[in-house]
């Protein structure tokens, strides 16, 4: 039976996780039970195999057609989109075809989760109230067998225009706490080379892995620490214990929403700048430079606890 849902997707590995709640809802009222994703076939950035991966090992995901290079073969009667992506051809034309227009809000005015958003946005073709829970895909392996308390660590920005409103400066001296702390490994784990100048971790996965290599990593943690990025969702995805550290973004947006995480910040007036000039130009980034390894630390035994 032909998939009669195709979903249009080019964003970040974070809003694709915050939008698997909305593609679980809309598969479940398929006839196939499960959706093809439109990616564009121009789209080639890093990022991008990643998202082949995701989407190879996603229960709820048929096919994926890479427009222009693919053509849309099947008969679809729901094309979904939102504005809140990137443009390309492929979208100009799922907008012709679809009769709902999914308007991108003004996230900082509105302050509603991305997850509820995309679930807002199905309910306008679907009229379902089922909210299913966020999903990461997990590769077979690799297996942590250490001993102790198991903890990650990430620093993720992605883009070098983000790295100061997202990279937390003290990881190196949080490690030599931890470990004066507790029995403990740590494991870090993010893209390419963040995290390099962290150098009392236990196992360096930074770079490594794939993403969802990455994702079973993450899965079998006591505690993971990280900044705002696409593992953060990927662990909040997988309801791991999570201390979240914010600089400039909009936690009323992206943070994690687990009940075993929680999302930490300084506090300061000017938070959050996302969706402001300042998120790529603030003269200082207080916000992330003033989150001392202590304030870190109040909220490590209490997510620790969540594990047990």
């Amino acid at each position: 039976m032909n998939t009669k849902t195709i979903v249009y997707f080019k964003h970040g590995l974070g809003n694709l996780i915050m939008m698997t709640p909305a593609l679980q809802a809309l598969a479940a009222s398929d006839p196939s039970k499960k959706v093809d994703v439109c990616l564009s076939s121009h789209w080639q950035d890093p990022r991008r195999p990643s998202f082949d991966e995701f989407f190879s090992l996603c229960p709820f995901v048929q096919d994926v057609v890479n427009y222009p290079e693919q053509q849309f073969t099947k008969k679809y009667n729901l094309w979904f989109y939102t504005e809140h992506t990137e443009s390309s051809d492929a979208y100009q034309i799922f907008k012709a075809k679809n009769n709902i227009h999914c308007q991108k809000p003004d996230w900082k005015s509105c302050a509603v989760h991305e997850v509820f958003w995309y679930i807002d946005m199905v309910n306008l073709h679907r009229g379902t109230k089922a909210v299913p829970g966020q999903f990461v895909p997990t590769a077979a392996g690799p297996e942590l067998n250490s001993k102790g308390v198991k903890i990650g660590i990430c620093n993720g920005t992605y883009s070098e225009k983000m790295k100061h409103a997202k990279k937390w400066p003290y990881f190196n001296e949080l490690v030599s706490v931890l470990k004066s702390y507790y029995d403990c490994t740590i494991i870090k784990v993010g893209y390419q080379d963040e995290l390099s100048d962290v150098t009392g971790a236990d196992i360096d996965y930074v770079g490594k892995l794939t993403f969802c290599e990455t994702a079973k990593v993450i899965s079998q943690l006591d505690l993971f620490i990280t900044t705002d990025t696409g593992l953060m969702h990927a662990g909040d995805a997988l309801d791991v214990p999570m201390v979240v550290l914010f600089g400039g973004s909009l936690i009323s947006k992206n943070g994690a929403i687990s009940r075993n995480a929680i999302n930490i910040t300084q506090g300061l007036d000017c938070q959050p700048c996302q969706r402001t000039s300042y998120f790529y130009n603030c003269p200082h980034y207080d916000c992330m430079i003033k989150l001392s390894v202590g304030e870190v630390m109040k909220h490590v035994t209490g997510r620790l606890k969540c594990r047990n």
